[in-house]
């Protein structure tokens, strides 16, 4: 017996090895591709038990099972109760929470819904209540997809979002010299109350382009904006406030990156930036302004080769999909004019799409690796073989 359980330990440890060793991507891991149990977002009024709806694909239509994979870090989980079911009465859920236990839990609702609970008597967040995930499995072969992230998102729809009300909200600034935090400003002015504050502390002239070599950005933090369920708000908005104190907006530099999108696994772990530039309706001279982009394919976004002998190009439905699936750094430009200026900073939030789930299944798919044809995983995006072997 005690010989048995030496080959098993040897043959765990092998495997595990074997794994870890794997540099030539011999046994990668496996994505599965279908079933596919999609991304969405519930927004969930405050106080206000809320049915969310579960969905999942299959290419054949065949039934799929549900199951909660990871609970609401605050709120409850419930199955809807019987009556919510048969008639759609209140109460909606049923008597007692999914438990931390139970998982992986199978829904029984045959309409795969679901109904959340938030917190009692507490205000909506800026950003979302909580999440959870989710996957589905066909019937047949007893196929498992990957994981569903499900964003309860504000009654506002805001999956993330900072309003500066208390301080700075851990956001940061790049590109200058000494500050490397945002001042807060506690008082309103015009669209602005209680907001975040930066200004240029170095003028790096080129010479040949007359513009900044180094540019200064707002940089969002991670434990707000860098989360898995920011994936559900494809097709959604990103939107904020901003003014200039002082500044000459006549002389800009170029290129204007406003916006920038940035996803660390990506492109095979090479990375994607996406950028929307100053251009296309998005000019600004200073002047207070509410920015309102679509973050969806086709609104002006544009790839970034990382190589300045390439050009630019339109950015694809599954490059975006991708970015927001692992976003890593969200950054709003404030160096806008070859002198000094000061920029102010409020009401940073990315809402959700209505129509959910907004998510293209395409996508979540999983795209083409370049590195071995036969494989797909989202990770993959952006990484077709031209691109590939630009890099």
């Amino acid at each position: 017996m005690a010989a048995v359980s030496r080959l098993r330990l040897l043959a765990l440890a092998s495997a595990v090895m074997q794994g870890l060793a794997d540099i030539d991507n011999i046994n990668p891991v496996l994505y599965t591709t279908n079933p596919v149990a999609q991304h969405v977002a519930c927004p969930v009024p405050a106080g206000a038990p809320t049915v969310c709806q579960l969905v999942g694909s299959e290419v054949s239509g065949l039934a799929l099972t549900f199951l909660i994979t990871a609970l609401p870090a605050s709120g409850g989980l419930y199955e809807t109760s019987q009556n919510y079911r048969t008639y759609g009465t209140d109460p909606k859920y049923a008597p007692t929470p999914i438990q931390e236990h139970e998982l992986p839990f199978k829904v029984s609702d045959a309409l795969a819904r679901v109904v959340y609970v938030p917190p009692s008597d507490v205000f909506p967040p800026e950003g979302r209540w909580s999440a959870l995930t989710y996957k589905v499995q066909e019937s047949i072969s007893a196929n498992l997809s990957m994981f569903g992230q499900v964003a309860l998102s504000s009654p506002a729809q805001h999956v993330s979002a900072s309003t500066f009300i208390a301080g700075i909200d851990s956001w940061t600034i790049s590109g200058n010299i000494h500050s490397t935090a945002p001042t807060w400003q506690a008082f309103g002015w015009g669209l602005l109350n209680r907001y975040i504050y930066s200004t240029d502390e170095v003028q790096y002239i080129d010479f040949d382009t007359n513009s900044d070599k180094s540019k200064w950005y707002f940089e969002a933090p991670a434990g707000k904006f860098y989360l898995p369920e920011i994936a559900t708000a494809y097709g959604g908005s990103l939107k904020f406030t901003i003014a200039s104190t002082y500044g000459d907006f006549i002389h800009l530099n170029t290129p204007l990156d406003f916006i920038t999108l940035e996803c660390g696994s990506c492109n095979s772990g090479r990375g994607i930036r996406l950028v929307r530039f100053a251009d296309n309706g998005l000019e600004w001279d200073g002047r207070e302004k509410v920015v309102t982009v679509i973050l969806a394919v086709g609104n002006y976004w544009r790839r970034d080769p990382m190589n300045s002998a390439m050009p630019f190009t339109d950015a694809t439905e599954c490059e975006m999909a991708a970015v927001l699936a692992g976003l890593t750094r969200l950054a709003i430009l404030g160096d806008f004019t070859r002198a000094g200026e000061g920029v102010a900073l409020d009401d940073v939030s990315i809402r959700t799409a209505t129509q959910q789930p907004s998510f293209p299944i395409a996508c979540q798919q999983g795209c083409v690796c370049a590195h071995d044809p036969q494989f797909r995983r989202i990770s993959c995006c952006g990484s077709d073989e031209d691109t590939y072997y630009a890099f």
